[in-house]
């Protein structure tokens, strides 16, 4: 029973530290030693090449054309990219009957993936920095020149904005997918305060072109994670500007949302050997980022397992872990009620966050198998 009590602890605490205590080293990191914000150059206007991979976005692409039209940015120093990725909808057509000044298409007639498509359209791109953004992805006017401001510094090595969820209100992914981007876009502000920030945010990142690092393309991984993740490997900063404004309409259903983090887990794990020398101790707050923010997390799913066989393994010998058990079956039961609700197209709000909860956690974990399985490919079918 020692060694299940150990494992319960063990378990549990490593959960609150990701979630709960590393939050609170950062705010009192920075609360301690609060570092002089760096001055931005308003005027600093370097060349801008935005890159967009698509495949099959008849549906939302004329919107993302139009928004890109309104970017607050000279026209003789932006090009638009777009690699279409095997498309076999209206894309093509959309894409080649645009009138978008300094727009560039790049039609693939066989699915490749979106790293093969970055990989190919970087190397066309004339730009000093590399702005990152997706189809479904509506930027403010001012947000390119928000990103690009940063470069001013040389110590800059890419620049993440802040994504903000549309969607309608009442269900659970999508109640669950905005709490999940508030808490993760304030721990890239204090992460990015006190050094540096971990992972972009794809649909609206910008680097400078001369760091950019081929992504794997025999194997699926996290392209924007790796890609900034890479440039701190380089010995470059990646910074945080939350005036960078991006919108993303939520998928709502959490099957939906399951789906989409089942291939990023078995991305994130592919893409660890990539990053494997900065989780060493000698490599200071970036170690200790990544393990605090990344890899523990992928490891909850485990983590919550082991908790459950042990609290069961307890339950027969003392009153606490048989109260905690029966708390653990109500809250397994409460995101059963969640599932047959989501099912449903039943708006539950945020009684729908244990369901939530536990379906990210569940699809991390049927990542892993992926992973361990080589499943996952480097090409999906988008989830809209």
């Amino acid at each position: 029973m020692m060694l299940a009590s150990f494992i319960f602890w063990f378990s549990l605490i490593i959960i609150v530290y990701s979630y709960c205590i590393y939050p609170l080293i950062l705010m009192l990191l920075v609360r301690a030693k609060r570092p002089p914000q760096q001055p931005v150059s308003n005027g600093f206007e370097p060349r801008v090449s935005v890159l967009i991979s698509a495949y099959n976005e008849e549906s939302i692409l004329k919107e993302k054309l139009l928004n890109l039209e309104s970017i607050d940015y000279p026209a003789d120093k932006i090009e638009f990219l777009f690699g279409s990725d095997g498309s076999t909808d209206l894309t093509n057509e959309i894409l080649q009957k645009s009138r978008l000044r300094n727009l560039k298409v790049c039609v693939f007639s066989d699915r490749r993936g979106k790293a093969l498509v970055l990989n190919e359209l970087i190397q066309q791109a004339e730009g000093e920095v590399v702005v990152f953004s997706d189809a479904n992805t509506i930027y403010r006017p001012e947000t390119v020149r928000k990103l690009v401001q940063h470069f001013s510094h040389p110590e800059t090595g890419a620049v993440c904005g802040e994504l903000v969820l549309t969607a309608e209100t009442g269900f659970a992914g999508n109640i669950g997918e905005s709490l999940y981007w508030l808490y993760e876009n304030y721990l890239k502000r204090l992460e990015s305060d006190i050094h540096t920030m971990l992972g972009a945010t794809g649909g609206v990142y910008a680097i400078r072109k001369q760091l950019y690092t081929p992504l794997p393309t025999t194997k699926a991984v996290t392209d924007d994670f790796l890609i900034s993740t890479m440039i701190i490997k380089s010995g470059y900063r990646v910074r945080y500007e939350p005036t960078a404004l991006a919108y993303e309409k939520g998928l709502g259903s959490v099957l939906g949302e399951f789906q989409r983090k089942v291939r990023i887990g078995a991305s994130n794990f592919n893409g660890i050997a990539e990053f494997r020398p900065l989780l060493h101790p000698r490599k200071g707050f970036v170690a200790m980022a990544l393990w605090s923010r990344k890899i523990i997390r992928w490891c909850v799913p485990f983590l919550l397992l082991a908790m459950f066989l042990s609290t069961v393994a307890l339950s027969f010998g003392s009153e606490f872990f048989r109260l905690l058990l029966w708390i653990e079956l109500i809250f397994l039961f409460a995101v059963f009620v969640g599932f047959v609700l989501d099912k449903l197209n039943v708006k539950i709000g945020i009684f729908g966050l244990p369901f939530y909860f536990a379906a990210m956690n569940a699809a991390l974990f049927v990542g892993f198998l992926h992973f361990w399985r080589g499943k996952q490919r480097p090409t999906w079918e988008v989830i809209r």
